[in-house]
C-alpha cells in the first residue's frame, strides 16, 4: 500500500536523531557539572567548616586536655564547642577528641562551679533544651563506644572507668554540688529519668554484657573493682529511678545476670553491692516478674543458649543467699522460676555422645557448642551452683521441715535394731534434735568460702540455724498445721490405739483402705516446690548429680522426710501418687516431687555409706527407719504394680531402662533446629532428663535389699507380702499373667527363696522338654537325645574336656554328656554312665579349674574365689573363662551342687547387678584388700584438707615387680584428689579393683554361664542366694526334725540301729 521509502530520507531521519540524542546529552552534562560543582562547593564549605570547628576545638579542649582547672572555659561556651564536635562526627577520626571532651565534662562537674560546671547548663531556660539534646548525643557515643573496648587492655581499662564516671555523674542529681534548692531536686530526677531511659533504648544493657562478657568470661577477671561498681550501679540505675517495669527487669536479667559469675564477682569485689540488692529488694523482684510473666520468661529462655541459662540459674542462687527474705516469703516462686530453667536445660542434656553434641563440664553432653570464653569462666558458675545444694541454702529452703519439732530425730531404742519396732510417741513433742539447722560444718564452710556476705552484714551475730527458725516461723506455717492435722485425724488415733510399748516415731501406714487423715495431695506447696527444684535440678546438671544428693543427705534431712512420708498417708495413697505422677505436669509442684527427691537421695546416701557407718555408728537412719522404709517401698511397689492394667507401661521410659537411643535423637533434632525454633525444643517435655517415680522407687527398694542380703538387719520373712498367695501367683506366672512376671522380674524376693527355687526347676524342666529330654521314669536305662559322648584320661580331664566341649552349642551342652573315662593305663575303664561318671566329670573339672593355684582364680581374705587379674599369663585365658562359664552352668542346669564359693562381688557382677546402681563395691573391698580398704577409709574420713596427702586420680599396681600406674579417669595421674572429689575417688578406686581389673574375665565368664542358663531364672535371687543354688545350704542338721521324721522298722540294719540309738 506504502510506496518503499527513500534511501536519503531514511538517512534524514537517523542524522535528525542522533543530532537530538547530542542535545540531550549535552545538556544532562551541563546539569551534572552543575550539580557536581554544587556538591563539590558544598564538600568544601562542609570541610572547611568542619576543620574549622576541630580547630577551635583542639584549641581550646584538646590542648588544655582539661587538666589545669583555671583554665576552664565558661559553660555556655563549652556547648558550644561540644556542638562542634557533634557535627559530623566521625566515630574513628574524632575518638581522641571524644574521649578528651568526656574527661574535660567529668572535671567540669567536679569543680562545682556554676559558670564552667557542664550540668548548670541545665539550669538555664535558654540552653536547657541543647543541653538535653547534647547530652543525649553524648551518652549515645559513650555507649557504643563501651561495647567495643576490651577490660583486659590497660588502656581500655582507663577509658571504661572514664566513661563510666561520666554516666554516674550525669545520671544523678545528686551529685550536681550546685544544685542547692531542694525544689529543684524533683525536676532535674526525672530528668535523669529521661536520660536514662534514653540510655536503655540506645542498647545500655547490650553494650554492658558485651563489656562483662570481656572482662569476667575468663579464669581470671579483667575488670576492676572500680570498673565493676560502675557498670552494677549504672545498671541498676533505671530499675530503681523505674520501679522496676517488666520489660527492664527482662532485659536486665537476659543481659546482665546472664554473665558467668556476674554476681560472685561484684559481692567479692563490691562492699556497696549486698546493701543496694537488699535494700532494692532485687531478687524478690526479679524472681516475681519471671513468675508473673510467664510468657516473657519462656520468651527469654528461648533466646538464650543453654550455658547463659546456666549461668541465670547461678547468679539467681547466689542473689537469693544475699537477700534471705525471698526465701522466706517467695519461696514457692523462687523454686518455680529456678525449675523452669533447669527443665529449660534439660532439652538440651544428652546421655551419648553424637557428632551434634559437645561435652560441658556440668551438663555433661550438651546439644549446644559452648565457646572457650565460657569453659574458662566454669569454674565460678560451678561454685555458684554449689551454694544450691550447700548446708545453709538445704536449711533455709527446707526450713519449715527443719521448725517442726514433731520431725525430730526419735531416740534410739535399747534393742540390737534387728526387728523392726511399732508404736509412736505422741507428736506434740517439743524435744529438740541432735542434728537440728544449726551452724554449718566445717567442710560447708570451706564450700562458701568468699561466696555469701559476712554474718555482720546478715542482722548481727545470728546463726544460721536462728535464720532457719525465723523463716519457718514467720512465714510458712502450712506444714505445721499439716502435721497438726494428721494428728487429730481418728484413723491416726486408731492406728497406736493399743501399743503398749513406743521405741519408733514413725510407722508407716501400711494399710491400703482410705482414710479421714490429709494425705499426700494436702502437702504443703511451697515443701512441693523445694523438692521440684532439687529434682529438675539433679536431672539436669548430671554430671554433678551424685554431689547435688549428697549435699541433700548432709545432717537430718533425708530422715525428717522420711518421717514426713511415713505419716502422711497410707501406701495406697502414695500409689495413686505414682500413677498420677505419670501425667502430672511437671512444672508444678506436686506430692510426687517429695517421693522423688528423697528416694534419690537416700538411694544415693545408702550407696555411699559402708557397713561401719550404716549399722555401727547409725549415720542419717536407724535401723528401725531402714526396716521400715523396706517394708513401706515394699508394698507400695507390689500396690503400684497390682493397680495398672498392664504394669509394664511403669517403665516404659527412663534413662535406666536403656532407652538411650531415643534420647539421643531427640537431642540430635533439638541441636539442628535450635536457632530456628528454640520455642519448640522447650515445650518438649520428654526429653528432660528425668526418670520416672515408679523406677526410682523401684530403685531405692532394691539399694535397701541388697543391703540386707550383704548385711542382715530385717527379721526373718520380713520381705514376703502377707496378703500374697503364693499358689495363686505361681498360676498366674504359668498361664501367665503380666502383673505376676513383672513382679517376678522386679522385686521376686516377695515369695519364699524355696518357691523360687522350684519355680527355678520348673523352667529348667520346661526348657529340657523343648529340647527332647523328659523326667527318667526307670533309672536304669538311658533314654532321651544326647548331645556330646567325650573320651577323657584321667590324668588330662581339664584339657581332654576343654577340647571336646569347648566348641558345643548351647542346645548340645544342655543335652545328655556322656563320658568315658580313661585309666592312667590307657584302658577304658568299666561302667556305664547314667549321669554319675558324668557328675563325676564335672566336679572334679571344675575342682581343678577353681584351684588358685592355677591362676584363673584367686581367693580373697575369707577364702572365696574370684577371677585373676593376672590370668592373662595363662594361654587363652579368655577361653578358659568362657568354657568355666559353661560347665558351672551346666552343673547348676542338671541340679549337680559343687563346693565352689565365689566373692559376694563377683556373683554381683554375674547377676549384673553392678551397674543398677544399688551396689558399692567399697563395702567388700575388705574381703579382697584388706590394707587398701583401711587407706581408703582413711581418706574418706579425712578430717582436714586431703589434697595434703598429694593423692592423684590414679591406682598403682604392682604386677610381676613392675609398677603399673592405671588413670581412673582420663589424665588421672595428673589430677589432685581434693575434699571434694574424694568420695569419687575411694569408689573409684574400689571400682578399679573389683570390677575393672577383671572386666574380660568376668564378661567371658558371663558370656559362657549364660549360653546355657536363661538370665532371666537367676534374676530372681540375690548374690547369697545364687551362691546357696551353686553350693547347695550350708546350714546345719535340723535334730529335732529328724527326731520327728525318724521311723523304726524291725529288719533294719544293725549300723542303723546304733545310730538310732545315738541320735534318738
Amino acid at each position: 500500500m506504502f510506496k518503499e521509502v527513500k534511501p536519503e530520507v531514511t538517512d534524514f531521519i537517523e542524522q535528525s536523531r542522533k543530532q537530538r540524542n547530542e542535545r540531550r546529552d549535552a545538556k544532562a552534562r551541563a546539569l551534572s557539572a552543575v550539580i557536581i560543582q554544587k556538591n563539590w562547593r558544598s564538600f568544601l564549605v562542609r570541610r572547611n567548616v568542619i576543620r574549622g570547628f576541630r580547630s577551635e576545638f583542639d584549641f581550646k579542649i584538646l590542648e588544655g586536655n582539661g587538666v589545669k582547672l583555671t583554665q576552664l572555659i565558661p559553660a555556655t561556651e563549652l556547648l558550644r564547642y561540644v556542638k562542634y564536635l557533634k557535627f559530623h562526627y566521625n566515630s574513628k577520626l574524632d575518638y581522641e577528641r571524644f574521649l578528651v571532651l568526656i574527661r574535660y565534662l567529668v572535671n567540669s562537674v567536679d569543680t562545682g562551679d556554676f559558670k564552667v560546671s557542664y550540668v548548670s547548663l541545665a539550669l538555664r531556660k535558654p540552653t536547657l533544651v541543647d543541653w538535653i539534646i547534647t547530652t543525649k548525643w553524648l551518652f549515645s557515643t559513650v555507649v557504643e563506644y563501651m561495647g567495643s573496648l576490651d577490660p583486659s587492655i590497660p588502656s581500655d581499662s582507663k577509658v571504661l572507668n572514664i566513661f563510666l564516671s561520666f554516666l554516674l555523674i550525669h545520671t544523678n542529681c545528686c551529685q550536681w554540688s550546685m544544685i542547692q534548692d531542694e525544689k529543684l531536686k524533683p525536676a532535674m530526677s526525672r530528668l535523669a529519668t529521661t536520660f536514662l531511659q534514653h540510655l536503655v533504648q540506645k542498647s545500655l544493657f547490650e553494650h554492658l554484657n558485651a563489656v562483662l562478657q570481656k572482662g569476667l568470661a575468663r579464669h581470671t577477671p579483667a575488670l576492676t573493682k572500680v570498673s565493676l561498681t560502675g557498670i552494677f550501679t549504672i545498671a541498676m540505675r533505671p530499675l530503681i529511678y523505674e520501679k522496676f517495669p517488666q520489660k527492664l527487669v527482662i532485659s536486665f536479667t537476659r543481659n546482665i545476670l546472664t554473665v558467668p559469675g556476674f554476681i560472685l564477682h561484684i559481692n567479692s569485689m563490691m562492699n556497696e553491692a549486698y546493701d543496694i540488692i537488699v535494700n532494692e529488694r532485687l531478687c524478690s523482684k526479679i524472681i516475681m516478674t519471671l513468675y508473673d510473666s510467664s510468657e516473657e520468661f519462656n520468651i527469654l529462655l528461648s533466646k538464650l543458649d543453654g550455658s547463659y541459662v546456666l549461668c541465670l540459674i547461678a547468679n539467681l542462687i547466689q542473689l537469693s543467699l544475699l537477700e534471705t527474705d525471698i526465701l522466706a516469703s517467695h519461696c514457692t516462686e523462687f523454686c518455680v522460676v529456678l525449675s523452669k530453667s533447669m527443665h529449660y536445660l534439660g532439652t538440651y542434656v544428652g546421655s551419648k555422645k553424637s557428632n551434634l553434641c559437645s561435652w560441658h563440664p556440668i551438663l555433661g553432653w550438651f546439644a549446644q557448642s559452648l565457646d572457650n570464653s565460657l569453659q574458662s569462666a566454669m569454674s565460678f558458675v560451678t561454685s555458684q551452683l554449689r551454694l544450691l545444694w550447700n548446708g545453709r541454702m538445704v536449711r533455709l529452703l527446707f526450713a519449715d521441715l527443719y521448725a517442726q519439732a514433731e520431725l525430730n530425730l526419735p531416740e534410739l531404742s535399747k534393742s540390737d535394731g534387728r526387728s523392726s519396732s511399732t508404736g509412736h510417741h505422741s507428736m506434740n513433742t517439743t524435744c529438740t534434735s541432735q542434728h537440728g539447722p544449726g551452724a554449718p560444718s566445717k567442710a560447708e564452710k570451706l564450700a562458701v568460702l568468699g561466696l555469701l556476705p559476712p554474718i555482720s552484714r546478715m542482722g548481727g551475730s545470728r546463726s544460721a540455724g536462728s535464720d532457719v527458725d525465723g523463716y519457718g516461723h514467720r512465714v510458712r506455717h502450712g506444714l505445721s498445721n499439716f502435721l497438726r492435722q494428721i494428728s487429730n485425724s481418728s484413723a491416726y488415733r486408731a492406728r497406736f490405739r493399743n501399743k503398749k510399748e513406743i521405741t519408733n516415731n514413725y510407722i508407716p501406714n501400711l494399710s491400703t483402705g482410705r482414710s479421714d487423715s490429709p494425705g499426700p495431695s494436702d502437702l504443703p506447696k511451697s515443701l512441693k516446690a523445694v523438692c521440684m527444684l532439687y529434682c529438675f535440678t539433679s536431672g539436669s546438671l548430671k554430671e554433678i548429680r551424685s554431689a547435688i544428693l549428697a549435699g541433700l543427705s548432709l545432717g537430718d534431712l533425708l530422715p525428717r522426710m522420711w518421717r514426713l512420708i511415713s505419716c502422711c498417708g497410707s501406701v495406697r495413697d502414695w500409689a495413686h501418687v505414682i500413677m498420677n505422677s505419670q501425667s502430672v505436669h511437671h512444672l508444678e509442684p506436686h506430692e510426687s516431687h517429695l517421693m522423688q527427691i528423697f528416694a534419690s537421695a537416700t538411694s544415693n546416701l545408702l550407696s555411699i555409706l559402708d557397713d561401719a557407718e550404716l549399722f555401727e555408728l547409725k549415720k542419717s537412719f536407724t535401723i528401725d527407719e531402714l526396716c521400715s522404709m523396706g517394708s513401706f517401698f515394699n508394698h507400695l511397689i507390689y500396690e503400684s504394680v497390682i493397680m495398672v492394667p498392664d504394669p509394664n507401661q511403669l517403665k516404659l521410659w527412663s534413662p535406666s531402662c536403656k532407652d538411650d537411643n531415643k534420647l539421643n535423637k531427640t537431642n540430635e533434632s533439638v541441636a539442628m533446629h535450635d536457632k530456628n525454633n528454640k520455642s519448640a525444643v522447650q515445650s518438649n517435655s520428654s526429653s528432660t532428663v528425668m526418670p520416672n517415680l515408679f523406677t526410682i522407687c523401684l530403685r531405692l527398694l532394691s539399694v535397701i535389699y541388697e543391703r540386707d542380703s550383704r548385711h542382715l538387719f530385717t527379721p526373718p520373712d520380713f520381705w514376703l507380702i502377707s496378703n500374697l498367695k503364693v499358689s495363686a501367683f505361681l498360676a498366674d506366672l504359668r498361664k501367665p499373667k503380666p502383673h505376676a512376671t513383672f513382679l517376678l522380674k522386679h522385686i521376686p524376693h516377695i515369695i519364699p527363696h524355696k518357691e523360687r527355687v522350684i519355680l527355678f526347676r520348673d523352667f529348667v524342666r520346661e526348657d529340657k522338654a523343648s529340647l527332647g529330654i523328659h523326667t527318667r521314669t526307670n533309672w536304669l536305662t538311658d533314654d532321651g537325645p544326647v548331645g556330646a559322648v567325650i573320651t577323657v584320661h584321667r590324668n588330662r580331664i581339664v584339657e581332654d574336656g576343654y577340647q571336646q566341649l569347648a566348641n558345643l552349642t548351647s542346645s548340645q551342652l544342655r543335652m545328655k554328656i556322656r563320658v568315658q573315662f580313661v585309666n592312667e593305663m590307657g584302658l577304658d575303664e568299666v561302667g556305664i554312665d547314667l549321669d554319675g561318671v558324668f557328675k563325676e566329670f564335672l566336679e572334679e573339672t571344675l575342682r581343678r579349674v577353681f584351684d588358685p593355684s592355677l591362676n584363673l582364680f584367686r581367693v580373697t581374705n575369707d577364702q572365696r574365689l574370684y577371677p585373676s587379674p593376672t590370668s592373662h599369663l595363662q594361654e587363652s585365658h579368655l577361653q578358659l573363662f568362657e568354657f568355666l562359664g559353661k560347665m558351672l552352668a551346666k552343673a547348676v542346669y542338671e541340679c549337680i551342687v559343687v563346693d565352689v564359693p565365689f566373692a559376694n562381688f563377683f556373683l554381683t557382677q554375674l547377676l549384673g547387678r553392678e551397674k543398677a546402681g544399688c551396689y558399692s563395691f567399697l563395702d567388700e573391698l575388705a574381703t579382697l584388700d584388706k590394707e587398701l580398704y583401711k587407706s581408703l577409709s582413711y581418706i574418706k574420713h579425712y578430717d582436714g584438707d586431703v589434697s595434703d596427702l598429694e593423692f592423684t586420680y590414679s591406682y598403682a599396681e604392682d604386677c610381676l615387680g613392675q609398677v603399673i600406674i592405671h588413670d581412673l579417669c582420663p589424665g588421672g595421674r595428673q589430677i589432685s584428689v581434693t575434699n571434694d572429689v574424694k568420695i569419687s575417688y575411694v569408689h573409684s578406686v574400689a571400682h578399679f579393683r573389683m570390677y575393672k581389673q577383671i572386666r574380660a574375665q568376668t564378661a567371658s565368664f558371663i558370656r559362657g554361664f549364660y549360653s546355657i542358663l536363661n538370665p532371666d531364672w537367676l534374676a530372681m535371687f540375690s548374690p547369697s542366694e545364687l551362691q546357696t543354688l551353686i553350693s547347695g545350704d550350708s546350714s546345719s542338721m535340723d535334730i529335732d526334725d529328724l527326731k520327728l521324721s525318724f521311723n523304726f522298722a524291725d529288719n533294719i540294719h544293725v549300723i542303723l540301729v546304733d545310730f538310732t540309738v545315738i541320735i534318738v
